[in-house]
């Protein structure tokens, strides 16, 4: 029955003048935005690197729980993280489950992993409905307890975290975490698990493994004090705990750098990528000076190009991409970003989705905490936002026509624009990842199919050497057929010289040339990065041959070469004819942005064009003949 308006007595609901009732915050900071339960998961494993714990224990628990079912299987009941660490009072415990707190963000500078304080509450909700955490400085028989459940709040309209109380451990984790033994330590089990992303135990812990080698992969190989994480897939039955499965967690490298590690045969002890490139910057953050540390990595010969390995591969496959190790790099593509030697994230933004050797090349920042601000990293510690903003950073979509990149910098900085600190590294990183693409490709020169005539199989800079030969034959010449007689050798180190011009290393720059020389090849057509960004292509004549630098940066690349130059097997009829549509569309494309180029052009250039766009079409039809049926 509704309460009469003229009755004054208040009700309870109306002495409540929370800006925001707990219940509803609650519920809204379950959708916090972890990735997935692995991710939630090493939030517990920060606070207990935070405690200085030299072992933790990830448990996942499955048990049937609906045993009358058909064919019902067993599915996660119960995850828990227990570690050997320094422990809490019970007055931190309770802190330690409130929102926003956090005894290490109060009373400590900003060098640590933790953040904001709402790791232990904010990931726990996020994946369970219930929380218990045990953690004692003592003995595991004289530990504290304090918890919280969702639907005690939600019913009881709870506002305060409860007291802590003195409780043993429980004697079914007694006996399967080897960290309640210790002095000191911490146990947090979730219950009530409703968002967990796998339903298996052992998925849980396949997962977890993988992401947890990666995220505190220079924790698990300190040399004064490695962190060891074991993962432990456990069944409960009648409340009795056993071990099914025990593994250590391995270090997972983006950098492949570690050995040993969790890489596949034969990289599981000994480096399968090779350093680059790497820098360091300092950059000051509210009077406070942080470094950020880069560190380039891109494939050894040995993991990519079985001609040119010194390992025997375990067994024969047609491309590394297919082998173990190769499908291991793919899932760690991209750009590993570290906060406090601890990876934040590994962002594709930089990658190139469409080329699946993206994997043969790493980059790795590492920042300190001090520059949080800078690099726009979220509360959750899975994100930098405004670092990884920078992908593809194009200079001139941002200054002004006349302004210099110095000027430009100065206005940034004038207007304490975060970007101002981060345009030189994005500059650097974009300029690494084009030279490791260039190298790669170099590399697994011979591995991957060549354009080749459909019909005799011959590649395209053979079949072009015999049209240019037969030319000269007729008369028909240009100035490399003019250029004076010289042996191979001196061939060879002009075209060393002249490729070194593309910004090309030294060993590819050879290769390249030794190639072309020893193989009477009057031309050598490769993709590089270009200087200038306007062009698609670039000619130089050097000796009888002509360079063909294809500019692997420029739209016609991507849309176009690249688009028909990929070869997949897997991909169905019906990708192929779109990817065929793409190509189609992208050179009408560039038709018409010729003819608008025409278009636009003074009367008196116009007629000059036109002579080349005849000259041009001229020269294709002597060229395309070889294809004609």
């Amino acid at each position: 029955m509704e309460r009469n308006i003229t009755d004054s007595r208040p009700t309870q609901q109306e002495f409540d003048f929370s800006i925001v009732s707990a219940e509803l915050t609650i519920e809204a900071m379950r959708d916090s935005g972890y990735k997935d339960t692995d991710h939630a998961l090493a939030e517990l494993i920060d606070n207990s690197v935070e405690a200085k714990a030299d072992l933790v224990e990830i448990i996942a628990v499955e048990k049937l729980l609906d045993p009358e079912k058909p064919y019902a299987r067993p599915q996660v009941s119960e995850i828990a993280v227990a570690d050997n660490g320094g422990g809490m009072n019970s007055t931190t415990l309770r802190r330690a489950l409130k929102f926003g707190d956090g005894t290490r963000r109060l009373n400590r500078p900003k060098r640590g992993i933790g953040r904001f304080g709402v790791g232990l509450p904010q990931s726990s909700i996020s994946q369970c409905r219930r929380v218990d955490v045990w953690t004692w400085q003592n003995g595991a028989d004289n530990a504290f307890h304090c918890y919280l459940d969702l639907d005690e709040i939600k019913s009881t309209g709870q506002q305060e975290v409860p007291p802590a109380t003195p409780s043993s451990v429980p004697e079914q984790w007694k006996e399967i975490a080897t960290t309640t033994s210790e002095t000191a330590g911490t146990l947090v089990v979730w219950s009530k698990l409703d968002r967990v992303q796998w339903r298996s135990g052992g998925k849980t812990i396949e997962r977890t493994a993988d992401l947890c080698g990666r995220i505190y992969r220079k924790f698990l190989t300190d040399h004064e004090k490695p962190v060891m994480i074991k993962l432990i897939l456990a069944s409960d039955k009648d409340n009795h705990l056993d071990i099914k499965q025990e593994n250590e967690c391995f270090p997972n490298d983006p950098l492949y750098l570690i050995s040993p590690s969790s890489t596949p045969e034969p990289f599981q002890d000994k480096p399968m990528f090779k350093l680059f490139n790497e820098r360091t910057w300092l950059i000051k953050n509210n009077n406070t000076q942080g470094e950020v540390h880069v560190r380039c990595t891109m494939a050894r010969p040995d993991a990519i190009n079985e001609k040119k390995s010194k390992i025997p591969w375990p067994k024969s496959y047609s491309k590394a991409g297919d082998a173990p190790w190769g499908k291991h790099a793919a899932r760690n593509k991209g750009i590993s970003i570290v906060r406090a030697r601890r990876e934040l994230e590994m962002s594709t933004a930089w990658v190139n989705n469409y080329e699946p050797e993206e994997r043969w090349w790493s980059v790795e920042v590492e920042f300190d905490p001090i520059l949080d601000e800078i690099f726009g990293v979220v509360n959750n510690k899975q994100h930098a936002h405004t670092f990884v903003k920078g992908a593809g950073f194009d200079l001139d979509e941002w200054k002004y026509p006349e302004e210099t990149f110095g000027e430009f910098s100065d206005r940034l900085k004038e207007t304490s624009d975060p970007m101002a600190d981060l345009i030189e590294i994005w500059i650097w990183i974009d300029d690494q990842i084009r030279r490791m693409r260039t190298e790669r490709r170099t590399i697994m020169r011979g591995t991957g199919p060549q354009t080749r005539h459909p019909e005799t199989g011959e590649e395209v800079e053979d079949v072009a050497t015999k049209i240019i030969k037969e030319q000269k034959e007729k008369g028909d010449t240009g100035d490399s057929d003019r250029a004076p007689e010289t042996n191979e050798e001196e061939k060879i180190q002009k075209i060393v010289e002249s490729t070194k011009q593309v910004r090309v290393e030294d060993k590819t720059a050879y290769e390249w040339a030794e190639e072309t020389v020893r193989g009477g090849r009057r031309v050598l057509m490769k993709a590089v990065t270009l200087g200038h960004q306007d062009a698609f292509f670039d000619v130089e004549s050097v000796n009888d041959l002509l360079e063909i630098w294809l500019n692997d940066q420029h739209p016609v690349h991507k849309h176009l070469i690249q688009v028909l130059a990929t070869r997949n097997e897997d991909q169905s009829p019906e990708e192929l004819v779109e990817r065929l549509r793409k190509a189609e569309f992208t050179l009408k494309m560039l038709l018409i942005a010729w003819a608008r180029h025409e278009d636009k052009v003074p009367a008196e250039i116009k007629e000059r064009l036109e002579d080349i766009r005849m000259d041009w079409g001229r020269e294709a039809r002597k060229f395309l003949k070889v294809i004609e049926t």
